[in-house]
């Protein structure tokens, strides 16, 4: 009997342990997560960038929070140091994804009922050199695609298609030697991203959903995708003075029976990103 209580006893007190164990684990990649339990209840709305409430100054928008309505105190915050989050983007089933300067992406969940959570990290080659660009300002980092449930990142050396709840990788396309995507130039349309790939030598644009690559089609170098009619997609190019118009589904060129509305070509490129 004594010998079987103490056996249970030493069970318990590594539970004990385990369970104390995971509550004051580190965070992944040295991150920082700091609540304020209190405050959690009345904390509502979408999370937001800011200077650090809890965790003291850092800097302008030095972590992501979530903060009470009533009081405008900080109930939740987090934050990577030494890296700085540029860009929120909501996505489906309460997943948002906070965009880093160092080329990392993190999942985060705002709907539970014990606060936020940090659910995923995923650092995305070349994307840090990419940011530092100064074409890639105002450009489509970040597109939602299929309700939020997925989202496309393209850089100039990769195109990432990812699934939004746990940041799997769903494809990944990258451009033969003497080829580079063109971000700044990307066009995104409901459901679907138009990116150029000028090269060394046979240029296309080429339409990505949330599965990855779709179609491509020959253009030239300097080719930028611009919107059109319904169903389409138009294709500005060198020198050629009207776009050429490609049917959005399958890339082929579109057999017009009446007058094509097109835009001017300055508003084609660079289009705020459509969640699709």
């Amino acid at each position: 009997m004594r010998t079987a209580l103490a056996a249970l006893l030493a069970v318990l007190a590594v539970a004990g342990l385990g369970a104390a164990a995971r509550d004051h684990r580190p965070a992944p990649f040295g991150d920082a997560v700091a609540v304020r339990a209190a405050d959690l209840p009345a904390a509502a709305g979408a999370l937001l960038l800011g200077t650090d409430g809890i965790h003291g100054t850092d800097g302008p928008d030095a972590s992501v929070q979530l903060r009470d309505t009533a009081t405008g105190r900080t109930a939740w915050s987090y934050r990577r140091p030494g890296s700085r989050p540029l860009r929120l983007y909501p996505l489906a089933a309460g997943t948002t994804a906070a965009l880093w300067d160092d080329g990392m992406l993190t999942g985060i969940r705002s709907d539970a009922p014990d606060g936020p959570r940090v659910s995923w990290h995923r650092f995305v080659p070349g994307l840090a050199d990419w940011l530092r660009r100064p074409r890639a300002a105002g450009t489509p980092l970040l597109v939602p695609l299929d309700g939020g449930t997925a989202f496309l990142l393209p850089t100039p050396q990769l195109v990432m298609a990812y699934t939004s709840a746990d940041g799997s990788i769903r494809a990944d396309t990258l451009p033969p030697a003497g080829c580079a995507y063109d971000p700044s130039r990307a066009l995104a349309l409901p459901g679907l991203v138009v990116l150029p790939r000028p090269c060394d030598e046979h240029s296309t644009v080429e339409a990505f959903d949330q599965d990855g690559r779709r179609w491509q089609a020959p253009a030239g170098p300097s080719a930028r995708p611009v919107r059109a009619d319904p169903g389409t997609v138009g294709v500005l190019d060198v020198p050629l003075l009207r776009p050429r118009i490609l049917l959005r589904d399958t890339g082929r060129t579109a057999v017009l029976t009446g007058p094509v509305s097109t835009p001017p070509a300055v508003n084609g490129g660079g289009a705020a990103p459509n969640p699709g």
